[in-house]
C-alpha cells in the first residue's frame, strides 16, 4: 500500500501505522436482584471489526512513531 503523504508533517517520519477504529462490549454486572447494573471493568474488543474509516475526501488519519496524526490519501 501506498500513502500520500507518507512522511509526517511535523517531525518528518514514516507512517507507522492508520488510526482504525473497532468495536467493542463493555462488559456489566449486575446487583442481587438483577435490576442494576454496572461496569464490570473490561472490555471485551470486537476485533474482527476494525477498519479504517475515511472522511467524505477519502482520507485517512495516519500516525507517525512521534504520535502526529495527519491525513493522507492511501492506495492499496
Amino acid at each position: 500500500m501506498r500513502f500520500d503523504p507518507c512522511r509526517c508533517p511535523e517531525c518528518g517520519e514514516l507512517v507507522r501505522g492508520t488510526c482504525d477504529v473497532t468495536a467493542g462490549i463493555a462488559l456489566v454486572s449486575f446487583d442481587d436482584d438483577n435490576q442494576e447494573a454496572e461496569y464490570a471493568g473490561e472490555t471485551e474488543v470486537l476485533w474482527d471489526s476494525q477498519e479504517t474509516p475515511a472522511n467524505a475526501d477519502g482520507l485517512i488519519d495516519v500516525v507517525c512513531p512521534n504520535g502526529h496524526v495527519w491525513q493522507a490519501e492511501m492506495e492499496a
